[in-house]
This record gives C-alpha cells, structure tokens and sequence, in this order.
C-alpha cells in the first residue's frame, strides 16, 4: 500500500497562488493523491486534484470531518488549543467548523431566514448598488476594479443584511482580511476581539427591536423550539460576512481578469447579454474564488485507492484542481462561457455545499452585467504577470486588479 510519494510540489509557496493549476496538472500527471507535510507544523497532510477524489472527500462526512474536537484529545492538540477562549471560539464556531449533529441544526436554522425569496427579494437593491458605484466610476479612464467595485458591492449588501452600519464596512473588511490572512498572532487576537465586541452590541440591538433584517432574524430564528446562542450568532455574523463579501469579490474579480484575458469570449458576452448565466458558472469552473475548503480531518485511520490516511491527516480537496480535471471537462484550460454541461465543484458539495451559493450567483450576474455594458472597453491595466494574488490557500483572488476603461 502507499504511504508517501516521492516527489515534492510548490504548493504552500506564495508564488503558486498565482497559478496554481500548474501545480495541480503536475500534480495529477503523477501524484493525483499527494502525502505532504505541512511547512510550519509538520503535519501531514493529503492533497486531492482529481475531480473524483475531490468529489469523494467532500461527500464523506462520516469519515473526514471538520471538527477537530472530535479527535482523541492528543491529536486535537495539535490543531487546536483545547482550553476554553471566549473570542476564538466564537470565531471558529460556525458551522463550517462543525459536524452533524450541530452542523445540521445550525444550517437548519440559518435556511429559515437565508430563503431564496429573500435572497430573490434583494436583486433592486443590489442593481442600485452596481449602478451608483458604476457611476462613481464615470469620467475616469483607469481604477482598481477590485477596490472601486467588486469589493464595495458585495460588503454593502451583506452589511445591509446584517444591519452594518454604512461606517462600519470598512472596518469588517480589516478584519476580515487580518483573520484570513495575516499571520501575525497579536493583530489577529485584537481584530477578533474588536469584531466581537461590535457584533454583540449589533445582537443586543436586534433583542430589543426587530428591525427586519437577517441579524434580526438569526436572533429569533427557532426550530422545533430549539434557537442560536450568543456564541452561535457571533460565529454566524462572522461565518456570512466573511463568506458574504470576500468569495464574491473574487468570484468577480476572478472572473473579468478571464474575460480580459479572453477578448472572444468577451466579445461574445457583450453580444449575447443572455450568456451571463452560463459565463458566471464557467468563471467559478475556470478560476473560482476558494482554492480549498476549510480543512477536513481523518475521524479514523482508513484506506483511499491505496493510501492509508492516518486518524488526525489533514485532507485538502483542491475545488481548482477538480475543476480542471480532464476526465470530466472538455479543453480544461480553455476559458468558454458556453460551456455544457458544467458540473463545477466552486461551491463545494455534500452537507457544507455553500449555503450563500445563491446570493453569490445573483449578486456576479447583476454587477458584471452593468459592468459590461456601461464600460465594454474594459481592459488590463497590466501584465498578468504583475497580478499580486492573496497568498491564503483558502480563497483564491487578487489584491488589486487595474483596468481602464
């Protein structure tokens, strides 16, 4: 049986997340199941790029699971502090981070006020969104599209739902960013305490007064008499306004880099407006806004096509990879928003399949669609090469995206 592989892949360096389908074709020319051991813990860790396998992880609830509380306490230790801390575990308790039982409930309870009609319910507001930001835009020939548009739409709306305060979104995307990204251990403890303390004041106001709004209906959300607690609520706000904006800015930052870097494919669009549905669902395929999900942990030693995953591996499914799986998709590399059929993974799949899938697809067809056709000039205000994407394993997107227009 196999247990390790004998070749080493870039895949932790901060330059491959710039292209790290190159990493994942070779990848899967050789080592499709690929044993690493993590840089900084020296944990190991299994790597999946074939769309099957990525598949057969992501269904498995039963056998890799998220909550490393789980695992016998001398291999929880190594993932997690096991002593109580009231803020990370806020942080880290929503349900993406848990399994069924709770995962269950949790998403159950979140469904009750997370319904396609409202989601259907916000599409004026989000075309006056896109319209005043595209109007702010008027009468200049260059920006960062990720800073003037595809960021600010998606926090706004997500604030709305949650009743941010229109001062306040910045604010959260500091936040954000620091608890995604940084990895300095001070500045991520004060940005979730300054998160929590200001959630909780937005929890207390919604106790006293429902003012409508999703906070609102989280805070009375009950389910067979059965509700959210404080904690709970705290690591749902964090879960939707992280998930909320920073997938969906990408998503769409993702997506028009390809479309500049496909002008025929561009130019199609621009002909055929109705084509959005299609091309949202090929940028999500092409260069989607989550490279891996959050980490998954072997419950139990078990065997995979000859591999023994040990009790406690960590499992990293690669959504980029699968969804450049030759097996599955016709011309992988080959960016075609009349693609199908198009059974993309970009959502994941199972029982953590993303709850915000909707919202995110509204929200990419409303903003590109007015992109499109108040500025169809739109080009690279660089070489690709020049691109600075963020260097999270996790979500997959640029730091700045230049253009003019």
């Amino acid at each position: 049986m196999t247990t390790q592989t004998p070749l080493s892949y870039p895949v932790f360096d901060l330059a491959t997340r710039a292209n790290p389908q190159a990493v994942y074709n070779q990848m899967r020319a050789s080592d499709p199941i690929w044993r690493a051991t993590g840089p900084q813990t020296s944990n190991t860790i299994w790597f999946f790029v074939d769309y099957e396998d990525v598949v057969a992880v992501l269904k498995d609830d039963k056998h890799f699971i998220k909550d490393a509380r789980q695992l016998p306490r001398h291999i929880a230790q190594r993932y997690i502090n096991l002593e109580p801390d009231p803020v990370w575990d806020t942080i880290n308790g929503h349900m993406l981070m848990r399994d069924a039982p709770d995962h269950t409930r949790l998403r159950r309870l979140v469904h009750k006020v997370f319904t396609p009609r409202a989601i259907q319910a916000l599409l004026p507001r989000i075309e006056q969104i896109a319209d005043d930001l595209l109007d702010e835009m008027a009468g200049q020939h260059e920006t960062d599209l990720i800073n003037t548009y595809t960021f600010p739409l998606p926090i706004t709306v997500i604030a709305e739902m949650l009743g941010v305060e229109a001062d306040k979104r910045d604010k959260f995307r500091e936040w954000t960013n620091i608890l995604l990204f940084s990895p300095d251990p001070s500045l991520n403890q004060t940005a979730a305490m300054e998160f929590v303390m200001y959630v909780n004041q937005l929890i207390e106001q919604r106790e006293q007064e429902d003012t409508g709004d999703i906070l609102s209906g989280l805070v009375r959300a009950e389910e067979e008499g059965d509700s959210l607690s404080r904690e709970e609520l705290l690591s749902m706000v964090f879960l939707l306004l992280v998930a909320g904006h920073e997938t969906t800015v990408n998503l769409m930052g993702n997506g028009m880099l390809a479309l500049m870097q496909y002008p025929d494919q561009f130019e199609m669009l621009k002909q055929q407006p109705d084509l959005i549905n299609s091309a949202v669902e090929e940028m999500l395929r092409f260069n989607g806004p989550v490279e891996t999900p959050t980490t998954r942990f072997a419950l139990e030693t078990v065997e995979y096509k000859g591999h023994v995953i040990e009790q406690g591996d960590i499992l990293l499914p690669s959504l980029l990879g699968a969804n450049r799986d030759p097996k599955v998709f016709d011309d992988p590399n080959t960016f075609d928003i009349t693609r199908d059929p198009n059974p993309h993974v970009a959502f994941g799949m199972g029982v953590h399949y993303c709850v915000g899938a909707p919202l995110a697809r509204l929200e990419a067809k409303i903003a590109l669609s007015k992109l499109i056709e108040r500025y169809p000039n739109m080009a690279l205000n660089t070489v690709v090469e020049n691109l600075e994407w963020n260097g999270s394993l996790l979500i997959h997107g640029m730091k700045a995206l230049p253009v003019t227009y």
